[in-house]
């Protein structure tokens, strides 16, 4: 791999790779994974810069379907963010249907096993939950790896390990689950679900709990439902600076009107001096269609992850 990665600064590097690849393949005694990862990092944020970075990675993936067949020791792995995906125009971009699987978290179950290994980690919560759980083949295998057992946990389990830490609903009676709660509130307007905002709601949480046990303890749960819903600005605030420092700066602009509007859903007319921002900020999730179609928007919302941290509040919103 060494002597492959030494000849990438080569100044006829596009034109050779064929040849490389060929030759490294005819050499190679076992499978080899050619990983590609972090493909939308180290371009920079302004439009040059993510017009190169396109070009790039349509130069690789037209050279992974011209050569990839041919090929018999080495495989391409391309882990690629979807709405970069989305906008690539390349020449036989359909063999790549039926060979990609996209990443999302669909089933909240399998999304809260993220929390719920991490809260199995501490000792004093496990002794918890076996306690508190009806205890079967499953359960008394708890001690020996929590993330074993964990990932064979059924739905039902799962929400019962999550209502032993942070509670059903969110304020009793007939309130929200708490889990549809979280599952609303760190959507972005895609409806992809980041275990990043999962992991970063509950620290915030638990920072805040511990403050409060202070002065109002609480021992119905470990953490408190309040916790959650005290803790979501912070969420929102991280969430948006990863969105537009991190990712997409142009937006910058859009965020600011949308500052001035301040509450969500708005008119689409609010905006309309940043059109041609409004149907990327679509596909990166920082808006969704409240009211009208893809070609014809009345009205727009902004997430309840980006929300709050943008400074704008929900107004006629379930």
């Amino acid at each position: 791999m060494r002597w492959f990665e030494s000849l990438l600064p080569q100044s006829q590097v596009g034109l050779l790779a064929r040849d490389w690849l060929t030759r490294f393949d005819r050499a190679a005694q076992s499978t080899i994974i050619l990983l590609f990862d972090g493909l939308d990092t180290g371009f920079g944020n302004e439009q040059p810069n993510r017009e190169r970075r396109t070009k790039a990675i349509e130069g690789l993936l037209s050279l992974i379907t011209d050569l990839g067949d041919n090929l018999k020791k080495l495989k391409f792995k391309v882990l690629l963010r979807e709405d970069i995906w989305r906008r690539l125009r390349f020449d036989n971009k359909s063999h790549f249907f039926g060979r990609s699987v996209v990443l999302e978290w669909r089933e909240r179950a399998d999304f809260f096993k993220v929390i719920i290994k991490q809260a199995l980690k501490s000792d004093r919560f496990k002794v918890l939950v076996v306690n508190s759980i009806q205890q079967g083949s499953l359960l008394s295998n708890l001690s020996s790896s929590s993330d074993a057992f964990s990932d064979y946990l059924s739905e039902s389990q799962v929400f019962e390990i999550w209502n032993l830490l942070v509670g059903e609903r969110m304020k009793g009676g007939k309130s929200a689950f708490t889990r549809n709660w979280v599952w609303k509130r760190i959507a972005d307007g895609s409806n992809n679900h980041s275990p990043r905002a999962l992991l970063q709601l509950f620290a915030e949480a638990k920072d805040w709990e511990i403050n409060e046990q202070e002065r109002n303890p609480y021992q119905k749960t470990i953490i408190r439902p309040r916790a959650l819903s005290s803790s979501l600005e912070k969420v929102s605030e991280k969430a948006l600076d990863a969105l537009i420092n991190e990712e997409f700066s142009e937006l910058q602009d859009l965020i600011y009107c949308l500052k001035g509007i301040g509450r969500s859903p708005f008119y689409a007319t609010d905006v309309s001096e940043l059109y041609d921002k409004l149907s990327f900020a679509r596909e990166v999730g920082l808006l969704s269609i409240y009211e009208g179609t893809k070609d014809d928007v009345k009205r727009y919302k902004v997430p309840d992850l980006y929300l709050s941290g943008i400074g704008m509040t929900r107004k006629g919103q379930a």
